[in-house]
Formats: structure tokens, C-alpha cells, sequence
């Protein structure tokens, strides 16, 4: 797997604007070994976009490993 952004946001507004550019910027550059995306959610404020071979070439997963924090913590 190559992580190809480690996107951090201020605002949900920014999230699919970043999100959009990294993918089509991937989509260019993964066609040639046919890679799909894997988008994985750190936090809530933090994400990484990476091109997978086990991910079908025009596919996008994802993932989120965001710590969900319990009531009262």
C-alpha cells in the first residue's frame, strides 16, 4: 500500500474539497498498476488517502479507525 496525502482538516467544509484532489490526483497516477483507494479516517480531524492493490482500480474504501471516546471521558 502507498499513502499518497495525510490530510488534516479545521472544518468538515475543506474535507471533500482535499479529499477530491487527492483522489484524482491518485486515480492519474495509479491507472497505470491499476491500484484503488483506501481512504482511513484517524480522527476526527485527520485522514491518509493510499492507492491498494487488493482494492479494485476505480474503487474507493473506507476506513475508520477514529477513537470514539465514551460518555464522560
Amino acid at each position: 500500500m502507498q499513502i499518497i496525502a495525510d490530510i488534516k482538516i479545521q472544518h468538515k467544509a475543506e474535507l471533500y474539497e482535499k479529499l477530491d484532489a487527492v483522489i484524482a490526483a491518485g486515480y492519474a497516477g495509479s491507472a497505470a498498476h491499476r491500484r484503488g483507494v483506501l481512504v482511513t479516517r484517524r480522527d476526527f480531524d485527520h485522514f491518509t488517502v493510499a492507492l491498494s492493490p487488493t482494492i479494485p482500480f476505480g474503487i474507493i474504501h473506507e476506513k475508520d479507525q477514529a477513537r470514539r471516546r465514551r460518555f464522560g471521558e
